[in-house]
C-alpha cells in the first residue's frame, strides 16, 4: 500500500497537544486523523467517569475505524490519553493493529504536570477550571506513561516546540519526511 498504512498512536496527558499533533501529522501525510474524544462525545459519554463496558465499546469503534482506514490505503494518527493501567487504551489499539500486521509507532507527549495546567488554563475550556482536579488527573497520567511500554526515544517533552517542529519529527520517525 501506498506509504499510507502505517498508524501512529499518540498518547500523554490531556492538554499536552496529543490532538494537535495527531491532526497535524495527519494532514502533513494525507492519513486519517483520529480523535478517541469524538467517540466518548458522540456515544454521549464525554464527562464523568468512564466504566469497562463504556471504554469497550469506544476502542471497538476505534478500532473498527482504524483497521478500515488501512484497508482503504491510508495511514491514520490517533490521538488518546491514556487515563488507566495496563491493559489500557494503548495496549488494546497496539493489540489490534498487531493482529491486523499494521505497523505503527507510539509517540508520547509528556511535558511537566505544571505546564499542562499552564496549556489547559490557555486554552480556556469549562472543564479545565478546576486546576486541583486537573492535577491530580495529568499527575496520575504521567505516571501511567512512565510505567507503559513506550519507546522512551518517542516519549517527547513538546515544551517550547513548535507544533511544525514535533509533526517533522514524527514523519522522519516514520520514514515519510
Amino acid at each position: 500500500m501506498a506509504g499510507g498504512s502505517k498508524a501512529l498512536l499518540v498518547t500523554g496527558p490531556g492538554g499536552s497537544g496529543k490532538s494537535t499533533l495527531a491532526r497535524s501529522v495527519a494532514e502533513r501525510l494525507g492519513w486519517a486523523y483520529v480523535s478517541e474524544d469524538e467517540y466518548w462525545v458522540e456515544n454521549g459519554w464525554g464527562s464523568g467517569l468512564r466504566s469497562p463496558e463504556h471504554e469497550r465499546i469506544v476502542q471497538e469503534q476505534v478500532a473498527r475505524d482504524l483497521v478500515a482506514a488501512h484497508d482503504a490505503g491510508r495511514g491514520v494518527a490517533l490521538e488518546f490519553i491514556l487515563y488507566s493501567f495496563p491493559p489500557n487504551p494503548l495496549t488494546a489499539y497496539q493489540d489490534v493493529l498487531s493482529g491486523h500486521g499494521i505497523a505503527y509507532e507510539t509517540v508520547a507527549l509528556k511535558p511537566t504536570v505544571d505546564e499542562v495546567l499552564r496549556r489547559m488554563q490557555q486554552r480556556g475550556r469549562p472543564g479545565d477550571v478546576d486546576l486541583e482536579r486537573r492535577r491530580q488527573d495529568a499527575e496520575l497520567q504521567v505516571m501511567i506513561l512512565e510505567l507503559s511500554d513506550i519507546d522512551p526515544d518517542w516519549i517527547i517533552d513538546p515544551t517550547g516546540r513548535t507544533v511544525e517542529d514535533l509533526c517533522q519529527e514524527c514523519a522522519a520517525r516514520l520514514g515519510q519526511a
